[in-house]
């Protein structure tokens, strides 16, 4: 492709050469009518299929409308040339920012959301991007991400013809195994953002080889090694949705991208503490397919306030509820017997007192009372008169003894 520096195209004077790839080359341009500073994507029209797909991405970008899906400004043909004009990202790529090292999971997780929100919204609009990777993510400061390049886009379920036979589109480090048999679809999107996110957090992608079909190869046959092994500083359970969205089968990965990113995200969660349970949902978004021949155990941060409280609330139940009825279990024969044995002896205590009273003996024979002595009762005599002599011969009163007549003796 002929050099194209200091020319101009439309109200675009081309400055200098950004990148070049197989068919297109981005060049630094200045917006003659707006004096903004842009990038300019160039095809010459006869690359054959390929300016077709090129022309095919403009008319799909031109229907996005998202905030990490890099805008198109403009778009046309001059003279030999198809070009499409986009904002110029100065930060660069993300490629560029893993050559630096791997992220944390927190870097990590800023950018995958942003991918993953882009994707989503891609998919719905049925559209697959088939070119998932780092040099296709844009970085505007650092923390805000564009997706770009839909040059390799594929409209879901319809036949563009622009695929040869024999040939296989993308590139091979991210390209999902049943892509050697099968068109791409939203689970091919889904095994690359996959690659990505490992690539992310270990720093390197799983599969190299010497050659492009080798390193397809390996991604048919071989098994990715354990992201852990790389960083140890991936825990099991982030480790266990990395390796759920790189299935063999299509069937057994993620079926959306928005449940690739929510298995991530509640991972992260219980990661960090922020969650301690696992929900319905959560638990079919995670572990739905991902049984590997090994153990995985799930590592929970230990928080010994939220231990203390549960043992408080526990003992607490234990004391208010449990308790009084083993207490009442246990006590309730034994009072039942004091009350009976209490009945008893108060029975005898008053039979014993009524019995004494009636005479009875302690052995309950009859015996003879001590006979009291008869009270004394002391009648006061009334003073009598003197009774009136009788009158009369022969009278005699009643109070005084009858006088008998002397006896005479011859």
């Amino acid at each position: 492709m002929q050099q194209l520096e200091q020319i101009t195209l439309g109200h675009y004077h081309i400055q200098n050469r950004l990148a070049k790839g197989g068919m297109a080359e981005v060049y630094l341009a200045r917006d003659i009518e707006t004096d903004q500073i842009v990038a300019v994507k160039l095809v010459h029209t006869s690359s054959g299929d390929y300016c077709e797909r090129f022309r095919r991405e403009v008319r799909v970008l031109a229907t996005l409308s998202h905030k990490h899906i890099l805008p198109v400004l403009d778009f046309g043909e001059h003279e030999s040339w198809c070009y499409l004009i986009s904002p110029y990202i100065e930060y660069g790529t993300l490629d560029e920012r893993l050559a630096q090292g791997p992220l944390s999971l927190t870097d990590a997780n800023q950018i995958f959301s942003q991918l993953a929100e882009a994707l989503q919204y891609a998919h719905d609009q049925g559209i697959v991007h088939r070119d998932i990777k780092p040099s296709n993510v844009l970085m505007r400061d650092g923390t805000h991400v564009y997706l770009a390049d839909f040059g390799l886009v594929k409209e879901e379920g319809v036949d563009n013809n622009l695929t040869l036979t024999g040939y296989l589109i993308g590139t091979p480090e991210y390209m999902a195994p049943e892509l050697a048999e099968e068109d791409a679809s939203l689970r091919s999107d889904i095994y690359a953002l996959g690659i990505l996110l490992y690539q992310m957090l270990t720093g390197r992608v799983p599969f190299k080889a010497g050659t492009p079909i080798g390193i397809y190869l390996r991604h048919i046959r071989d098994t990715p090694a354990l992201p852990s092994t790389l960083n140890p500083a991936i825990p099991p359970i982030i480790e266990d949705v990395m390796m759920h969205a790189l299935e063999k089968d299509p069937n057994r990965r993620f079926q959306s991208v928005q449940e690739f990113y929510r298995a991530f995200k509640y991972a992260l969660d219980v990661v960090e503490g922020q969650c301690t349970t696992v929900s319905v949902l959560a638990t079919q978004a995670i572990s739905l397919g991902m049984q590997r021949p090994r153990v995985t155990v799930v590592r929970q941060k230990h928080h010994p306030l939220r231990g203390r409280v549960l043992m408080m609330t526990t003992l607490l139940s234990f004391l208010l509820v449990i308790a009084p009825l083993i207490v009442s279990s246990v006590l309730t024969p034994a009072l039942w017997k004091t009350n009976m044995i209490g009945v008893h002896a108060s029975t005898n205590t008053h039979l014993h007192a009524t019995g004494m009273q009636a005479g009875l003996s302690e052995k309950g024979t009859l015996t003879r009372l001590p006979k009291r002595p008869a009270p004394i009762i002391v009648k006061k005599q009334q003073a009598k008169t003197a009774p009136a002599p009788p009158k009369g011969p022969g009278a005699h009163s009643p109070g005084h003894p009858k006088k008998r007549a002397p006896l005479l003796l011859k």
